[in-house]
């Protein structure tokens, strides 16, 4: 990792404030990631982070790798977790825990490409290549015409060329009166026809270029901060919606077996349901 990359690992660190927010990055960035998974992760993380310190030294990390059932010996634990540790501070984040536990790469994960323009960029960049190939395709269609008139015409100069007598004559008027006719508009119109397509190709090229200039595009850490905290605070609000719910449930379920054991025992004692049962 260069040292322009190892800052702005260190400045987008800074701007993450919570183990939640940790998990927002990682979610942000490798979406192919089940977020059910990472919050059970979460979970068994907080629950060994003794000091409530949002990240854990390495006797922490060890008993959290027991903990979820890992087979490795003692010193096959101390590699991992040293491995694991991507700035060696002797602590082990949650993007770092998550990274190692899911094999995705670290450095990878502060690579901000803005994935959701990189698509729109995609399908822009296909579209206006394109309308390109359509542009260029009608310019040489119009070229090839234009030639062909004029072989057409050449051959039927030539041929007239040779005639004698009245036939001479006649295809002489005809090209005279031919002469006649203003062929001013029409050559305008072939000009500003053959502009346009031109111009037409221009443009498509032009935007399907600014596309390709899109594929890549890469979001500040102040923009990613502000997004994976905005992610974090809908993610808490989304939970504690969710155990709303649940607690309004078990308590309809327990007023429902206390009014069921009412009307079966009738005896007009009020049952209290323990929310054991």
């Amino acid at each position: 990792m260069s040292d322009s990359e190892k800052a702005t690992v260190a400045e987008v660190a800074n701007k993450l404030k919570s183990v939640d927010e940790q998990r927002e990055l990682f979610l942000w960035k490798y979406r192919d990631v089940s977020r059910k998974e990472v919050n059970e992760m979460l979970k068994d993380f907080k629950r060994h982070d003794l000091g409530n310190k949002g990240e854990l030294d390495y006797h922490e990390a060890m008993m959290l790798l027991e903990h979820r059932g890992s087979a490795m010996t003692a010193k096959e634990l101390i590699d991992w977790v040293g491995a694991t540790d991507r700035d060696h501070n002797n602590r082990i984040t949650f993007v770092e825990w998550c990274c190692a536990s899911f094999q995705k790469s670290y450095d990878e994960l502060f690579t901000f490409v803005d994935e959701e323009a990189r698509e729109r960029a995609m399908e822009e960049a296909m579209r206006f290549g394109e309308e390109a190939r359509k542009a260029e395709e009608e310019i040489e269609r119009a070229q090839r015409q234009k030639e062909l008139q004029a072989q057409l015409r050449a051959a039927a100069l030539e041929r007239e060329s040779k005639l004698t007598g009245v036939a001479g004559m006649k295809a002489f008027f005809a090209r005279q009166a031919e002469g006649v006719v203003d062929k001013t508009k029409t050559n305008e119109q072939q000009i500003k026809e053959e502009a346009a397509r031109r111009k037409a190709l221009r443009e498509a090229k032009t935007r399907m270029n600014e596309a390709i200039k899109n594929l890549n595009k890469v979001k500040s850490a102040e923009e990613v901060a502000k997004e994976v905290a905005l992610a974090a605070e809908k993610a808490a609000a989304d939970e504690a919606a969710s155990a709303k719910r649940k607690e309004e449930e078990e308590k309809a379920a327990r007023a429902a077996r206390r009014a069921l054991l009412n009307a079966k025992w009738g005896s007009g004692k009020d049952w209290n349901v323990n929310e054991d049962k």
